[in-house]
């Protein structure tokens, strides 16, 4: 095959992959900056923790409130309000 059918082929093959990265970067930025969020998160999961592999308890805000919410296979409730000071973090654990 002529030189010049390998080179349009590489070239082609080029922009391709060119093409492919530049959509994967635009699709992670778009994912990262929230271009479409309005206003600020109101619903956040501060933290889980597994107690098996279908039951979970989670720590959720909910505006300025706190909830403690347990998890089961396709079931959630709500066990508790908690106080924004039994939310924290409590590091001296002995």
């Amino acid at each position: 095959m002529p030189w010049s059918f390998w080179a349009g082929y590489l070239e082609k093959l080029a922009l391709v992959a060119f093409m492919l990265a530049a959509t994967y970067f635009a699709a992670r930025k778009l994912r990262d900056t929230r271009l479409f969020a309005r206003g600020g998160r109101c619903l956040v999961v501060l933290e889980s923790a597994m107690l098996s592999p279908h039951c979970a308890l989670h720590l959720v805000r909910a505006g300025s409130r706190y909830f403690l919410v347990g998890s089961a296979a396709g079931a959630l409730s709500a066990l508790a309000e908690l106080t924004p000071a039994d939310a924290r973090p409590n590091h001296t654990l002995k």
